[in-house]
């Protein structure tokens, strides 16, 4: 069943879908550059903090595409503290509260992999992604995964931005 609310078409969880990922060496959006420039001056200035540097007006541009993933149980899971309203079109409901497994389904391993690697080395992940509904590309955007800062500081979460590509 495929049903159209507000202008987005979100699919049930009966048919198959997948996402095929290639990583980056560059971006072609003009928000996903605009997140990663400002990511990488505030890292290089102690680094980006929750609450401090997002929300805030230089990034008002990209918050609907952004999410915010808190490690639980040592960096076994994730726990979706923020998703903003275009992560709809990619997961067909709001994921904000729910676990990476609760959501992810069969590529859960491969999406807590790269989570973990930006969340333990600081290196961000740039990809392209194809997302497929029964073999048919419905939506393709481009993912970049930053190491972020909990709003205490103590502790390093991954903020994604989602930036859909035209056909």
């Amino acid at each position: 069943m495929t049903v159209l609310a507000l202008g987005l078409v979100l699919k049930d969880e009966q048919g198959a879908y997948d996402e095929v990922c290639t990583p980056l060496t560059e971006l072609r959006h003009r928000d996903a550059r605009l997140l990663l420039a400002d990511w990488r001056r505030l890292d290089a200035s102690g680094g980006f903090i929750v609450g401090i540097h997002v929300p805030s007006r230089a990034l008002a541009s990209v918050l609907c595409g952004l999410t915010l993933y808190q490690p639980i149980d040592n960096g076994r899971d994730y726990l979706v503290r923020l998703a903003g309203s275009s992560v709809l079109r990619r997961f067909g409901r709001d994921i904000t509260g729910l676990k990476l497994s609760q959501f992810s389904g069969d590529s859960f391993a491969y999406h807590r992999t790269q989570i973990r690697r930006v969340q333990t080395s600081g290196e961000p992940f740039l990809l392209h992604v194809d997302k497929l509904w029964e073999g048919s590309r419905y939506l393709h955007f481009e993912l970049v995964g930053l190491q972020v800062f909990s709003p205490d500081c103590r502790d390093p979460w991954v903020m994604t931005g989602q930036f859909l590509l035209p056909d």
